[in-house]
């Protein structure tokens, strides 16, 4: 097999070593202190944010925030209830579609059972 041949092998080992070490001290002499120092200015900036806004200014953000999330999870809830109904009548389609008042999805449904009975 090429991959353990005796004469590359060595070769291919030497380049290996040298790029990922050469990578490792990259990394480690620029990226990493400059990543570091963007870190403790932010650090900085939010505790100085945090220590001059008042304790009704946090509670209000954290309020809203709350409410979002709330708001946000019932509209989830909201649908994924509704496709879970979808998809549990789609096996009894036909009494789904009795049932609907929607055009696109009666069309929909009763494409899916011509499908049906074409496939069978």
């Amino acid at each position: 097999m090429p991959q353990f041949d005796k004469i590359t092998f060595f070769n291919q080992v030497f380049w290996l070593i040298l790029f990922f070490s050469s990578f490792y001290f990259l990394c480690l002499k620029t990226l990493l202190p400059t990543l570091s120092s963007v870190l403790k200015v932010r650090n900085k900036k939010l505790q100085k944010a945090t220590t001059t806004a008042s304790s009704s200014e946090l509670l209000g953000a954290l309020t809203t925030l709350n409410s979002t999330f709330e708001e946000q999870f019932s509209i989830i809830k909201f649908y994924t209830t509704n496709s879970t109904e979808k998809i549990f009548f789609w096996g009894n389609s036909d009494n789904y579609l009795q049932k609907s008042n929607n055009l696109s999805e009666k069309f929909f449904f009763s494409s899916l059972n011509l499908t049906k009975i074409h496939s069978k």
